[in-house]
């Protein structure tokens, strides 16, 4: 999955440069421009919208469960990912962005994160287990409250 992320990352420039180009084809270069900008302002406006209180707590999320998991708990996390996307010059990550602005879409995406971080070796929900050596730890006797005799 990692790999196919990778692939993806690297070709997406010039996926943009196609699509940007495409676009000037169909409705000229300055009207082209004037909508990527236009997309852009709208993509700051939704992270200022979103503001620091919930994007701080968002960013919380992330470190606190991963990515993966902040993702599938809240619209934070999904709404800032759609303002960052917005922002990002380029057709095809506004087109994304735009998407996760919209209720079913963005809680359908979450869900797939989820589902695909499940499936991914090493997030498995719950506390971490540490391994220790006999010699690096010792038993504590339980000390529950005794009763007084008499």
């Amino acid at each position: 999955m990692l790999k196919r992320i990778a692939i993806a990352l690297v070709l997406l420039p010039a996926a943009e440069v196609a699509a940007f180009l495409l676009v000037v084809w169909a409705i000229g270069f300055g009207p082209a421009l004037g909508l990527m900008i236009l997309t852009s302002l709208g993509g700051a406006l939704v992270l200022w919208r979103l503001g620091r209180g919930r994007f701080a707590s968002a960013r919380r999320a992330v470190r606190r469960n991963g990515v993966a998991r902040a993702a599938t708990d809240g619209d934070g996390v999904m709404l800032a990912v759609a303002g960052i996307l917005l922002v990002l010059p380029g057709f095809i990550t506004d087109l994304v962005g735009a998407g996760l602005l919209v209720g079913p879409i963005r809680r359908r995406v979450a869900a797939a994160i989820g589902r695909a971080s499940a499936k991914v070796p090493g997030t498995a929900t719950g506390p971490p287990v540490i391994d220790l050596a006999p010699d690096e730890w010792r038993s504590i006797p339980d000390r529950k409250r005794r009763r007084p005799k008499g």
